[in-house]
């Protein structure tokens, strides 16, 4: 078995813990990991009406049988050796979704800060991917799109014969906490394997990422999960295996299926995703940025910690300590919320932002400009 090599730091003092993508890497290990839970209940015919109902563990075979067929093996070599992880067709013509570290050609370590590490760097994409279907045919694979910002991946095969069969989406936000799931992928190069456990949180983004939003699992996995599928009881994909947290056990991350969909359209209409931005960058409240700058103990909202020159953003007027309290008249209660909300507006679109400085409130007027990105290699 080859040894796991970490690549990132640790995400904070309190979990002591490094992150590892779950791509399990023959030469420079890339790592991940994630799963989760559907709790289904059922109440008994002629049961006194106490309303409560008694959970059902899953069909975990039948889940098994019918989503087997949709999960791929896939192999990637760069410069920095071979890659093994997991993916799954989403459309019978032959398009494959995966996690975007496992066929990139750089180790980009995630690290804690408001954009990450290396977002200004142009991607390095694999020199060659192949994909196994479960079928046990392989083909060479194309990079249709991809997502760094989200560690998506889009990936096309030209298959010979019948169409594939393709991945029934579930809907992530109707997760609950506590709900069974299974996750189905290629740890440590085993292929097709079931592990079953629930979901144990939602909404984890500390882990530097500009648009972290977790599902957290304690289902097995393992390096090589990179990009499997988490599924509900009903056999409907919820989530995406994508990191673990070293020398842990229970604590695998996931990211969400309705991710996948903000960007799929984009991504196979065009290989990338235009968002809209504004050049900031804040961070969360928390007892102590209340303390240090006075803010009253029930405020809500994010902190400005830069607002970069010549940005959307610092034209319209704001700057670092500013508290953002509504974007269009819609309460701000993460730095996550905020940046998907920022990144879903269209380029040219003006939007209203409240923000309280020094104890007094504004609003500000800025337009919406569109993210650029460094061009690929």
């Amino acid at each position: 078995m080859k040894k796991v090599v970490p690549i990132l730091e640790m995400i904070n003092s309190a979990a002591a813990a490094s992150i590892l993508f779950l791509s399990f890497a023959a030469a420079a290990p890339v790592f991940c990991n994630v799963v989760d839970r559907q709790v289904q209940s059922t109440a008994a015919a002629g049961q006194v009406a106490d309303h409560k109902k008694a959970p059902t563990l899953p069909d975990v075979p039948d889940i098994a049988d019918r989503v087997n067929p949709v999960v791929v093996n896939i192999k990637s070599t760069a410069e920095n050796g071979e890659n093994l992880g997991s993916g799954f067709i989403v459309d019978p013509k032959g398009l494959i979704v995966t996690n975007f570290h496992l066929i990139s050609n750089t180790d980009r370590p995630r690290l804690p800060g408001p954009q990450g590490q290396g977002a200004d760097k142009p991607a390095k994409l694999a020199e060659r991917v192949w994909v196994t279907l479960s079928d046990g045919r392989q083909f060479p694979a194309s990079v249709k799109g991809y997502d760094e910002a989200t560690d998506l991946a889009l990936l096309e095969i030209v298959p010979a014969g019948k169409p594939l069969p393709a991945a029934e989406l579930g809907d992530s936000d109707a997760l609950r906490v506590g709900e069974w799931v299974v996750a189905i992928g290629n740890p440590l190069g085993l292929d097709h394997t079931v592990t079953l456990g629930i979901v144990s949180a939602k909404g984890r983004g500390e882990f530097g990422g500009q648009f972290d939003d977790f599902l957290q699992t304690d289902a097995a996995i393992n390096p090589g999960n990179s990009g499997g599928p988490l599924v509900s009881a009903e056999g409907k994909i919820v989530g995406i295996n994508t990191l673990i947290l070293e020398r842990t056990q229970g604590l695998s991350f996931s990211i969400p299926i309705n991710t996948l969909r903000s960007v799929l359209p984009q991504l196979i209409e065009r290989g990338r995703v235009t968002r809209g931005f504004l050049g900031v960058d804040s961070r969360d409240i928390n007892p102590d940025v209340r303390g240090a700058l006075g803010l009253p103990s029930d405020s809500r909202g994010v902190v400005v910690v830069r607002a970069e020159r010549g940005t959307p953003g610092a034209k319209a007027g704001l700057r670092l300590n500013d508290l953002i309290k509504t974007v269009d008249r819609q309460p701000i209660t993460s730095r996550v919320q905020f940046n998907r909300m920022i990144a879903g507006k269209i380029p040219g679109d003006k939007v209203s932002i409240e923000i309280v400085r020094q104890g007094r409130e504004y609003t500000l007027s800025a337009e919406i400009g569109e993210e650029s990105k460094p061009e690929k290699k």
